[in-house]
């Protein structure tokens, strides 16, 4: 296959940059690329700069690196444009879980959707669709791969705006795969599944292990009497506690005849009656995510990367668990690549509306995104086509700088414990971020 042109937007990220140049360089076909980093921040362009060529060393490979601030000097012909982007940082992030906590909605991760997740929305929704243009003038026929959140968001603002072909790169659901493998005894590869939803809110509609249904398996194993512990109990049990994380799914998906595709802090956030106090998430074992947990994690990412720099410490290579660069490889010649799939609705989601992006199994090849065919159950349609819905609004709101379709997307979120907060949260929010909302 051809060398490749790949930009990383968002490329000065000391938590993102590492893992996905670490992708790219041990993937074979992708040998001999050119990779952009590309970010507003020069001094953290530096640091990641040298850290790609070092890794470059190690690897021993025919890979070559650059860096820039210029946007059109990033893109001119690029074939491929993975988007780890976060306007306004942690620094607006704490306006999106605090605010909410004063109304009583305690977030648990606060990236996707609830008052949180809209107001991330509302703030880079205009950044992607300003990329999106971007490129369409440099590089039209390239591949927008986004890796940030809402990714269901951003994503569906570019491909129901612009020409570009975009997808959402989330490894979550295989990585949920993966636990229930390892929970079962095997590896994933011994493991069938078809799943179906949206990013963040998928549920595996039919999961068998080695030919075995995985419910008849979890039943033997004592699933009902697991659930029933408290979770202290249920974290310890040596039969379940692999599985801790996804137990509130687990006890929805027993009624609705699904198992969650994802972990219980992303999926709650779609949910009435679990965000409503600290006690309420405590009873649950949830576990939230904080600003000040995120700074010290960011410190610590930065520290890393200046250390290996110097030589004062060893940074081990470790590859993004967003396989990006099989899709890259996928997409332009390499072995095709088979994986999770956040893709504009076409009918493999009959449930949902057409052009929202959607989560299914799919295949990348030379052709294009060939997403699976996966119907989604009535119960499941009945919690998961509100939030899609939702979206659309949201994007809507973001690009049209509207107020009065914000709070219907803010009053009917089922986070809330009353239409009145809508309103004045909505506010709090616009007015706390509002350097970041030209549109407002």
């Amino acid at each position: 296959m051809r060398k490749l042109k790949i930009v990383l937007v968002g490329g000065g990220s000391f938590r993102w940059t590492p893992r996905l140049v670490c992708n790219i360089l041990e993937n074979a076909s992708l040998n001999g690329s050119y990779v952009v980093l590309y970010d507003i921040n020069s001094q953290m362009l530096e640091l990641t700069g040298k850290l790609s060529e070092k890794y470059r060393a190690l690897y021993k490979s025919d890979t070559t690196f650059a860096h820039t601030t210029d946007q059109a000097e990033a893109l001119e012909g690029a074939d491929s444009v993975v988007v780890t982007l976060s306007t306004g940082g942690l620094e607006a992030m704490q306006h999106d879980l605090k605010i909410p906590e004063t109304f009583g909605i305690f977030h648990t991760v606060g990236d996707t959707v609830g008052p949180a997740g809209l107001s991330r929305s509302l703030r880079n929704i205009p950044i992607m669709l300003d990329l999106a243009h971007a490129m369409e003038t440099h590089c039209p026929d390239a591949w927008m791969l986004n890796c940030s959140n809402p990714l269901s968001a951003l994503t569906h603002s570019v491909t129901c705006q612009t020409s570009i072909k975009a997808m959402g790169v989330c490894h979550g659901v295989v990585g949920a795969a993966k636990i229930y493998a390892e929970f079962f005894g095997t590896q994933d590869k011994a493991c069938a599944w078809s799943h179906t939803g949206i990013n963040h809110f998928s549920w595996f509609t039919r999961f068998f292990v080695e030919g075995r249904c995985a419910w008849e398996i979890l039943a033997e194993k004592g699933l009902d009497a697991w659930l029933a512990l408290s979770p202290e109990q249920a974290k310890k049990d040596p039969v379940f506690g692999s599985l801790y994380g996804f137990r509130c799914g687990l006890k929805l998906g027993r009624t609705l005849g699904a198992i969650p595709a994802i972990g219980d802090r992303h999926l709650v956030e779609f949910l009435p009656g679990y965000l409503i106090s600290e006690d309420r998430l405590a009873s649950y074992g949830l576990v939230r995510t904080t600003i000040e947990g995120q700074k010290r994690q960011a410190a610590g990412y930065r520290s890393r990367v200046e250390r290996f720099i110097k030589g004062e410490e060893d940074l081990p290579p470790v590859a993004s668990r967003d396989n990006v660069a099989a899709w890259i490889a996928g997409l332009f010649g390499g072995p095709p690549a088979h994986d999770n799939l956040n893709a504009p609705n076409t009918g493999q989601i009959p449930q949902l509306p057409d052009g929202v992006i959607v989560e299914t199994r799919g295949l990348l090849d030379t052709a294009g995104i060939h997403p699976f065919v996966s119907p989604m159950p009535k119960a499941i349609e009945a919690i998961v086509r509100p939030q899609a819905l939702r979206e659309a609004l949201t994007v809507e709101a973001a690009l049209e700088g509207s107020f009065e379709k914000a709070l219907s997307v803010m009053m009917t979120d089922p986070l809330l414990p009353s239409v009145e907060i809508a309103r004045p949260m909505l506010e709090a929010l616009i007015a706390a971020t509002h350097k970041w909302l030209p549109q407002f």
